[in-house]
């Protein structure tokens, strides 16, 4: 049986990710992510989390807290050693396990384990690496408990890549004739976006393959499950504008960078 989709890519780049976002991430994860993730989640003393795809367990640690058990899953074998080690740094007990998303019958042993155990479910910048939401979708109302809550967070479908670009005039104002740089985002294509290669930090060495899906592609699978959207959040950098980098996403503050979106199990 072949390896997962991106499991060789991300083997080989958990270092290379773990170097570059540390402990809390970059500046999307800083600003947007965590935040608006801790504030969906709300998580309560003695309640139970389950952060999936964790990566280097930015959002993990996040999480966890005195009352808070966490356990975190990833696939690759790199990653999880290094959110082990910075776990084990920052005193945050966080139990963590291999787990392959696309996997029906590892989802179904994992399940069978953890049935309706989970108050929690996270994932964060997940869904775009998957081949397929079906087995996922099935898997999360078992680990649920009733009115369990999942919140998954992706890029904006709509106006990040593949299908979105940013665009920047450069222009004179006739009255006053200072130079302005205007941003905008074109979007070239929206609903059927083949499999791309893409780096998920620029200058990784190597690409990971990006699975692109419109809006209804991202809710509908988990909807057919029965699972509730509660809130949707669409998150855009607005601190200010970077002069110094006019392509950076700070200066398109009217633009989300995220789609976050509430999943609710029904009783």
């Amino acid at each position: 049986m072949p390896p997962p989709v991106n499991l060789d890519a991300w083997n080989s780049i958990a270092d290379f990710w773990d170097e570059n976002l540390s402990d809390e991430g970059n500046d999307l994860f800083r600003q947007l992510l965590l935040p608006t993730v801790e504030q969906l989640v709300a998580v309560q003393d003695g309640e139970m989390v389950l952060d999936i795809g964790t990566g280097n367990g930015i959002v993990a640690r996040r999480l966890a807290r005195e009352g808070i058990t966490v356990i975190a899953t990833d696939y690759s074998d790199g990653q999880l050693k290094n959110a082990a080690e910075r776990a084990n740094r920052s005193g945050k007990e966080i139990e963590f396990s291999q787990l392959d998303l696309t996997d029906p019958e590892a989802l179904e042993s994992f399940a069978t384990v953890h049935s309706e155990r989970f108050d929690v479910v996270v994932a964060s910048m997940l869904l775009k690496e998957l081949s397929t939401l079906g087995p996922l979708a099935k898997f999360l109302p078992k680990v649920l408990k009733p009115n369990g809550r999942i919140v998954m967070a992706n890029p904006h479908p709509c106006f990040q890549k593949p299908g979105a670009h940013r665009v920047v005039e450069v222009l004179e104002n006739p009255e006053t004739g200072v130079q302005e740089f205007h941003s905008s985002i074109k979007v070239r294509k929206y609903l059927n976006i083949g499999p791309v290669k893409s780096q998920a930090l620029r200058g990784q060495p190597h690409p990971l393959t990006w699975f692109h899906r419109p809006i209804h592609g991202l809710l509908n699978p988990f909807l057919k499950e029965g699972l509730l959207v509660g809130e949707i959040r669409e998150p855009s950098f607005d601190d200010g504008e970077d002069p110094k980098q006019i392509q950076s996403y700070h200066n398109f503050a009217q633009i989300p960078m995220l789609f976050i979106f509430k999943l609710t199990r029904t009783p």
